[in-house]
Parts: structure tokens; sequence; C-alpha cells
């Protein structure tokens, strides 16, 4: 081999050991060690919150594959035992049960255990973290001991709980509480936090069998109600959890029974103000895996466990209680579904079909009537041509007959005077400077003058020669100033930069503005118009409005009138353009024209 192929073969060598390291996690890196996690709980292993505690804490601690865990459980059987035997029983257990065993981690449930886990930590597990869940939080000298504890403080709402009963039932004139316990600091802790409620009569039910328990309920008064904290029965042979005593409770009771924990609601109780134990114990377990994490417990704050206003539905409706007076953030359980909640989706399907179904059935109703109205209108088209014709023959007649009237009251009368004036010069003495023959001058003048003006009138009104010459903008404001002149009215007009416009378009808008000014003076008896022309991109826009008494649109065409719309629409429709007119009875009229800068074909303007 050459030297030459060295250092391409040691850049395949170097290759395969990388991928090699890659894809060999023993080669990598060393897998993380197994952590040891010890629960302990309160109660026998069959205690209702026991089960469900472990299974959140399991789910817990096995969420996180980067942390493997090895959990064991053990329980304090306090109820059973006396508190002594039952802590040195459980003491010798886990000595000899974990003998070799490093424990790295301690998660104790409720101040018992807390209180067992921190007497025992030096001889049991000296450098496990505590991670606790109790009504009681330790000081920060037991805190920051050793290796550490934190953990979240739970809230037994009792008082929380009897002030939302008394906000639903505002005329309950007494509470019962149930409370019974051995333990004496616990009793007299619920009736510290209850004797601040003054407006009702606190009372506790402090028997101990269940005989004389159930007996006492039912003797609970009416306009009364229930609060179920705890029972503990220590008789042999009787019921002996708490939420077996919550059922008899509620079936003995008249009156309705309100609980302090998640595990009572299903049992018979309407509901209180109750923490989540298996949120809890979750919530306990997602903390231990932050210490197995490499953070300090004692860096941990201790948290507050969540408090929920929580309803069982079938109470709310046996007690009558209204739904609307719990609190938003309420969990209401064992709601049945209403009939919207179960069959939504078939609803729904049905409510589709049917509305595809009607509204095929009304567009062919609609395509039905549009057929009968074009037949309608097909029939009557013959007979509104005719009148149509007839109409335009008359209107071509009196704007002949206006003109002839212009001619001769107008012109004609005032070259009469013209022709008197002349006459009377020829037979005057001569004197040109004379004052008789001064005033001849200036009455011929005059009248000269007011004939030229009104042949001019009369020829802008037919063709003005401005709109040829000087274009459509400067044509139409000379407009507006004569009828403001002639009619004593007051008109503003406004125009922008129209550019060059086809003469056909020129002509159209100024018809159509003429046309608009005089139907607003002598049928609208407006008083103030404004005029604006103005142009966008290709097409130029046109408004008139005035100030008029306006008119029903269709009433004007049904009876046939409005031959004046008709023309303004035709014309626009000849360029390309359209014409929209918007008018009421007592509301003045606007005509908007909007067309192209050359005619084209006809286009369509926006409602």
């Amino acid at each position: 081999m050459s030297h030459a192929n060295f250092p391409r073969l040691w850049i395949i060598v170097a290759a395969t050991v990388v991928g090699w390291l890659s894809v060999c996690p023993t080669a990598s890196g060393q897998q993380a060690p197994v952590r040891t996690v010890l629960a302990l709980y309160l109660g026998e292993e069959e205690f209702p919150t026991n089960p469900v505690t472990q299974s959140a804490l399991r789910e817990a601690l096995t969420s996180r594959s980067d942390i493997p865990v090895e959990y064991f459980g053990e329980f304090l059987e306090r109820e059973r035992f006396s508190p002594e035997l039952a802590s040195e029983a459980l003491r010798e257990y886990i000595r000899t049960k974990y003998r070799g065993r490093r424990i790295d981690l301690v998660i104790a449930m409720t101040d018992q255990v807390v209180q067992f886990a921190l007497d025992n930590r030096r001889e049991l597990f000296p450098d496990a973290p505590i991670v606790f869940t109790g009504l009681r939080v330790p000081n920060d000298t037991i805190r920051t001991a050793g290796p550490g504890m934190t953990g979240i403080r739970v809230s037994n709402a009792h008082g929380e709980t009897l002030k939302l009963a008394l906000e639903l039932h505002p005329s309950a004139e007494q509470v019962f509480v149930v409370a019974h316990s051995p333990n004496e600091q616990s009793v007299a802790a619920v009736r510290g936090e209850l004797s601040r409620f003054s407006r009702v009569k606190v009372t506790f039910i402090d028997e101990e069998s269940v005989p004389r328990l159930l007996a006492a309920v039912r003797a609970v008064p009416q306009r009364s109600l229930i609060l179920y904290i705890w029972h503990a029965q220590d008789e042999p042979g009787q019921v002996k959890y708490s939420d077996e005593f919550a059922r008899l409770v509620a079936q003995a009771a008249a009156v309705p029974v309100y609980g302090t924990s998640d595990f009572y609601i299903g049992s018979g109780i309407v509901g209180g103000v109750v923490r989540e134990t298996q949120e809890t114990a979750f919530r306990a377990g997602e903390l231990a895996l932050r210490i197995l994490s490499g953070t300090q417990a004692q860096d941990i704050p201790i948290e507050d466990s969540r408090v929920v206003p929580t309803f069982d539905w079938r109470q709310i409706l046996r007690w009558h209680i209204d739904p609307s007076r719990l609190p938003p953030e309420s969990d209401i359980r064992f709601r049945t579904p209403t009939v919207w909640e179960s069959y939504r989706w078939y609803i729904v399907g049905t409510l589709v079909v049917v509305a595809a179904q009607l509204m095929l059935i009304v567009g062919l109703l609609t395509e039905r009537a549009s057929r009968r109205r074009a037949e309608a209108s097909l029939r009557t088209s013959y007979q509104r041509i005719r009148q149509m014709a007839g109409r335009l023959i008359n209107a071509q007649e009196a704007a002949r007959a206006d003109i002839a009237r212009d001619l001769h009251d107008d012109v004609c009368q005032q070259l009469a005077y013209v022709s008197i004036g002349v006459s009377t010069l020829k037979s005057s003495s001569g004197d040109i400077q004379g004052a008789q023959t001064q005033q001849a001058f200036s009455d011929l003048e005059r009248e000269t003058q007011g004939t030229f003006e009104g042949i001019r009138r009369l020829s802008h009104d037919l063709h003005p020669a401005s709109l040829r010459i000087l274009g459509l903008a400067p044509a139409l404001k000379t407009h507006c100033t004569e009828v403001e002149k002639r009619h004593n009215v007051e008109v503003a007009f406004k125009a922008g930069d129209l550019g060059r416009l086809h003469p056909d378009i020129a002509v159209c808008f100024f018809r159509i503005a003429q046309e608009s000014l005089r139907n607003g003076v002598m049928h609208g008896e407006a008083k103030r118009f404004d005029v604006s022309l103005a142009r966008f991109g290709e097409h130029i826009e046109m408004t008139v409005t005035d100030n008029g008494r306006g008119f029903d649109v269709e009433a004007v065409r049904h009876n046939g009138g409005g031959l004046g719309l008709v023309s303004m629409e035709e014309r626009a429709h000849v360029v390309g353009g359209g014409v929209q007119i918007i008018t009421g009875i007592g509301q003045g009229t606007t005509i908007r024209v909007r067309g192209p800068v050359e005619p084209t074909k006809a286009i369509r303007l926006p409602a």
C-alpha cells in the first residue's frame, strides 16, 4: 500500500468510529441510574384515596423516560392500630425491607405521615429529600435541614364550603356539622374555622355510633343544611371509611348535605369546595421529578393545592337549586346530556337536508315567478312601446312649442321693439346729442342686447358652443351659473381633472346634468344643488344632488311618467354607462352617472 492512501484510510476509520458511537448508547454515554422513590400513605392500602393517589403518582413518576424510577408504596395504618404501634411496625418494616437499598426520594402524604418521615428520616433515609402534601407546612429550619424538603399545602375548605352552601340556600337558618373523630385537635380546628358564621346557628352532631348518628341526621329540621366533613368509627364490624358514612348521611337527611372531599361527590351530597386528590398527587410526582433531575428540594417553593367548587348535577335538580347561581368556575358532575348534546350531529344533518330542500323549493318557486313576470312583461311590452312612442312624439312637439314660444314671445317681441326704435330714430330731429335721441339709442341698445341674450340662451339650451370648444367641465359650470340666475337657486359646482373626453361622452353627461337640474327646479322645487365631476381611471362619474321634495321612483314609472328618467338612462346606456337614482318622498334626489371616457358597451352601476 502506498503512503498516499494513508490519509484516505484514516478518514474512513474515523467516520466509522463516529457512526458507531452515535448509534451505540453504551458507548456514547452511560445510561441514567434507576432512582428509588418511596411513597408513604396514611391508612390501609384499600383506603378510598390511596389507590387514586398511587395511580396518579405512578403516572407522574413514569412520565419522563430520561429519569428511570423504581416506585414503592408503604402504608401507616394508624386507624386500626395505635399510632405508636403502627409507627414502630412501619419503621421496622422499612428498615428490614430496604436494607442495602438507597432511597433517593420520599413522598409523604398527609400530616401524620410527614411527621413519621421526619421522626425516622435519620435512621431510614438520611440522604433522601422529602416531598409532602399536608395541611401544616414545616418551618424553614426543618425544610432546609439535610437534603431538604418541599411540597404542597392542601386546604380543607370547610369554611368556603359552608359559605357557598349558605349563598345557594339564603333561607337556611341552621347548619348541622358532622365532624366526629378521636383526634380532638382536628375537631377543635374545624370548630374554630366555622365559628365565624354568625348568621346561622351552627350545631355539631357528635354521635359515635352509626344508628345514633343517622337518627340525629333524620331529626334535622327543615330550613337547615348539613355539612359533612368526616366521621371516624371505632366500633368493629361497622362502616369504616368516610365516603361510606357520607352516603348514609345523605340518604337519611331530609335537607341538602354538603361535603368537603372530592370522594364524597356522587354519594348523595350536593357538593362543596374541594381539592382534586388525583391532581394533587400528580403534582407531587412532578415536584419529585424536578428534584431527581437536579433541583434542590429547599429551592422549590411550597405550592397550594387548587380547590374547585364541585357539584352533583342530580342533587342540583333534586333540591331545585338555580344553576345560574353556581360559581362560574364550578365543576359539574353526573350531568345528563340534553337532546341537543346527545344528538347534535344528527339534528344538524337533518336541518342541513331540510334547509337544502327548502332552498331548492324556494329556487324553483322564484324561477317560476321570474318566468311569469317575464311572460307578463312580454305581453305588455308592445303596449308600453306604443305608449313610449306617443310620449316621445308629445315631448318632441312640446319641445318645438317651447322653442316657438321662446322665439315668438322673446326674440320676436324684442326685435319688434328694435324695429320701433329704429323708426323713431328715423323720424327724430336729427340732433344726435339731444336727450330724447340719446334715450332712444339707449332703449335700442337695451332691446338689442336682450335679443342677443335670448338668442344666445336658446342656442345654448339647444347645443352650447362652450361644450365643443372648452369641454364638459367649463360648459357645465357656465350652465350652473345660468340656472342660478334664471331660477334664483344656489348651485355649487366642483370638478376635478377630467382629461380628454370623447364628444359623445361630454354631450351625454351635459344633457343628463341639464335634465337633472331642470327636474329639480320644476318638479322638486329644490333651492340648493350640488354638482360634481370626477375621473376614476378610465371612467368618469357625475353626481347631481338637490334638497327638493323627492319622489317615488317606482310609482312614477308605474304611472307612466318619468320620461326624463328614461331619457337619462338611455343616454347613459348608449355610451356604455349607467345611471343610479337615489330619492324618496321628502328626501331630496341624487342622480349619479358613471361611464367610460370612450363610448363602449353598457356597464352596471354599483347599488
